[in-house]
């Protein structure tokens, strides 16, 4: 028998088609096996197979990174935004990271490349502190020139603007503008809401057009469209709702206009999906479940008993031998309320304080029984939250505050593991939200001549990447032993494993700030003729056998013993400004 396959044009399809269709169907039918009478298709992953319950009704998609985000991201950022507002733990764990990410707001360590610069290592760190100090004019200004809106300095602005990054929208937009009344510094920042950026007139995406986002052959944005309003800004006369403005990502030399910090999940997206999305449903269950206990214990605690009576409708219907239309019921029901009030006001028993009812005979008092909150709840609650403090890179005990549980060793190890999440997100965040802002504040700074350059020096203009360089120290890493972290970083330093610069600044400190400060300190208590406490003696911390207390259990440490207090600290020596001398001896 001869088989003839024709194409949609009605003629028999070639011949390449009909042996690449008969190979393809050879090798369905390898993988093809026979379940309950069914033919199903066996995969070679299990993961790819519908044989399987688990698979067999999952139909995913298959989308790229950017069309599955235009697809949904206005109703999951409203949804998000929901949770921000009337959530406590998801408005609790955005606050958690911006507290350890942002903190107080960032300090600038200026890192000018001196071989780039034709410059030499002393002249750099002298440009560097010129640089350092004029930062801290701008960002520190009390009239807060660095703001368009004028209502935050600039931890302000990367407060704001990592709320929107590690929160519900998963992206914030700013657009550097010139404000030539400010009286010093002309560049500002305008914090842009991330649902002003869309196409125009609610196109469609194109080639080169990416949910508000204009791109080059390349996939890089050249240029923004942003609404002029709100898209749900109310109020009377607001014209701006279908009025958008493109806005270049940069001039024609180069420097930055609209600043934009995400992170691409796949390649090819132009904008921020949040790391909130993949928990919303366990967050959304977990404050239904939360609702439905608490209704439950409210009802429990409302209906606090029951009167259990022997009359049943049916069998007084019958014994009276009555029909059971709707008045004769109601009458006799209404001759038994009178009875029993009748009953219940009778000479009733008093006793002095106390009053006892009651009861007719048959009838019983049966009290609730409070089983509300089940159980289970703390368990699912705390497992769901373990999830959502996951995702967002958290650890269970920062998400709720509850650190009823830990030890030194495990938070030691939760603040590693942690900390390294944080680095990483600050550090990109840096790279995408503060450099673009600092290069263009730079440029403005060396235009105007603010900046005295060594003779011989290349300018920013030829090379502004280089100028550029900096680190921006965060809020602090924190201690869990106060003591024995210090005596490990002044044993590190010893070791040349470390530098000051280093340790000062996974304390969220500035190195050369503080050394300015101690010698500050140690002019003004020698114009006064008192003695610096670093001179005393023993005012370092001994390391001889290499560690004290090694005998201690770290994981029952107590506060005291945490922060540097031991009962053997009772007779310690103190120098002059009373500070005890624990554990210090002559080194």
């Amino acid at each position: 028998m001869t088989v003839e396959i024709y194409g949609p044009d009605s003629q028999p399809l070639p011949s390449g088609l009909r042996q690449a269709a008969r190979m393809q169907a050879a090798r369905n039918r390898q993988m093809a096996a026979t379940v309950s009478g069914e033919t199903v298709t066996r995969a070679a992953y299990q993961g790819a197979s519908y044989d399987h319950p688990s698979f067999a009704g999952w139909r995913a998609g298959n989308y790229s990174g950017q069309s599955a985000l235009s697809q949904s991201r206005s109703t999951l950022v409203d949804r998000l935004n929901d949770v921000a507002r009337n959530d406590g733990w998801g408005a609790a764990g955005t606050s958690r990271l911006v507290d350890n990410i942002i903190g107080a707001g960032w300090k600038l360590a200026a890192r000018p490349n001196h071989t780039s610069l034709n410059l030499t290592f002393d002249q750099a760190e002298e440009v560097a502190s010129q640089i350092e100090g004029l930062w801290r004019d701008y960002t520190q200004d009390v009239d807060m020139w660095c703001d368009a809106e004028r209502t935050k300095n600039m931890a302000g602005i990367l407060g704001l603007a990592a709320r929107t990054r590690f929160g519900p929208e998963g992206e914030s937009f700013g657009v550097i503008v010139w404000q030539d009344d400010a009286p010093l510094f002309q560049t500002a920042v305008h914090m842009i809401d991330p649902a002003r950026c869309s196409n125009p007139k609610g196109t469609l995406d194109s080639e080169y057009l990416r949910d508000g986002v204009a791109i080059d052959g390349y996939g890089a944005p050249v240029g923004y469209h942003f609404r002029k309003s709100h898209p749900g800004d109310v109020y009377a006369g607001n014209t701006q709702l279908w009025s958008w403005e493109y806005v270049s990502r940069a001039t024609e030399w180069g420097r930055p206009i609209v600043v934009h910090a995400f992170d691409p999940k796949r390649p090819g997206m132009t904008r921020g999906a949040s790391d909130w999305a993949p928990i919303m449903r366990s967050i959304k269950q977990s404050t239904d479940y939360e609702d439905f206990e608490s209704q439950a214990a409210m009802l429990n605690a409302i209906m606090a008993a029951f009167i259990e009576t022997p009359f049943d409708p049916e069998e007084m219907m019958n014994a009276l031998d009555a029909d059971g239309g709707e008045g004769t019921i109601g009458k006799i029901y209404g001759e038994i309320s009178e009875a029993q009030k009748a009953y219940y006001g009778a000479a009733p028993i008093n006793l002095p304080g106390v009053r006892v009812n009651t009861l007719l005979p048959g009838e019983k008092a049966e009290l609730t029984k409070p089983e509300h909150p089940n159980a289970n709840f703390e368990v699912f609650v705390n497992a769901a939250l373990r999830k959502v403090a996951s995702a967002v890179g958290l650890t269970y005990e920062q998400l709720t505050m509850d650190w009823s549980q830990v030890n030194y060793s495990s938070a030691r190890a939760a603040l590693l593991e942690i900390w390294r999440g944080f680095t990483a997100k600050k550090s990109s965040f840096a790279a995408q939200f503060m450099a673009p802002i600092y290069r263009a504040w730079l440029e403005e700074i060396f235009d105007k001549g603010l900046i005295e350059l060594p003779e011989g020096a290349v300018s920013f203009e030829e090379n502004p990447a280089a100028w550029c360089h900096a680190d921006w120290i965060g809020p602090g890493r924190g201690w869990i032993d106060p003591l024995k972290e210090a005596q490990a970083a002044g044993e590190r330093l010893d070791r040349r494993l470390t530098t000051l610069q280093q340790e000062s600044a996974e304390q969220g400190r500035d190195w050369k700030m503080d050394a300015d400060q101690l010698a500050r300190e140690a002019r003004y208590y020698e114009r006064l003729g008192l003695k610096h406490p670093s001179t005393f003696e023993g005012s370092r911390p001994a390391r001889k056998g290499g560690q004290q207390n090694s005998e201690a259990d770290p994981d029952t440490e107590t506060e005291e013993r945490v922060n540097g207090r031991s009962e053997k600290s009772a007779h310690a020596s103190r120098h002059p400004l009373g500070i005890p001398q624990t554990g210090r001896q002559k080194r």
